[in-house]
């Protein structure tokens, strides 16, 4: 065994002294790697927080996200009111284009707004307002009802003999209206003559 009090052994000749740093191995500091990236990792954490928050106003991406998932609920609500909105006025263009069309060939029905009434439940209005009532125009439809139903139809052609011509019915309220005027006047003469003249 050496003694640990000794000097050194001498060095061989042609060797080259030994300086004491070389003797001892110098071993590097310790460094802890983990916590060198999770240091880096919160640094970028944080710029990209700060850059977040200059651009968008969020502060994290959880409140950006959920701000986003709003706006895209109140632009829903609005594009489904709209939409509604549009039915609504696509509904009244229809059924104004019905009852125009229905109205407009009914001219021949007693009463235009009973055939309107009959069928307006089978009318299709198309995207240009073109009625059509099971695919045929809805003048021929009508046609075929008031031919089906001739009580809805007006008397077509010159009056007949259940039907008094007009012209009388004029005459009558003329003399009706001569006789007032006469009896207000407490003309007893022309109140004879219009009786006299209505008598024969």
């Amino acid at each position: 065994m050496s003694d640990p009090l000794a000097p050194p052994p001498a060095p061989a000749p042609g060797a080259s002294p030994e300086t004491p740093s070389t003797q001892q191995t110098a071993t590097p500091p310790a460094i802890d790697v983990q916590a060198q990236v999770n240091q880096a990792r919160a640094e970028l954490q944080a710029d990209f927080a700060k850059q977040l928050q200059e651009i968008t106003g969020h502060s994290d991406l959880k409140s950006l996200s959920e701000a986003n998932l709003k706006a895209q609920g109140k632009l829903q609500e609005l594009a489904d009111s709209k939409t509604a909105e549009a039915l609504s006025f696509k509904a009244k263009f229809e059924q104004a284009a019905i009852s125009n069309a229905l109205l407009q060939s009914a001219s021949d029905a007693i009463d235009p707004a009973v055939v309107s009434a009959l069928l307006s439940g089978q009318c299709v209005c198309d995207a240009n307002g073109a009625v059509t009532i099971d695919g045929k125009p809805v003048s021929d439809a009508v046609k075929s009802l008031l031919a089906a139903k001739p009580f809805l139809a007006k008397v077509q052609g010159s009056p007949g003999s259940g039907t008094p011509p007009a012209t009388e019915v004029t005459d009558a309220a003329k003399t009706q209206q001569d006789y007032q005027s006469a009896a207000k006047a407490k003309d007893v003469l022309g109140m004879l003559k219009l009786n006299t003249g209505a008598a024969r």
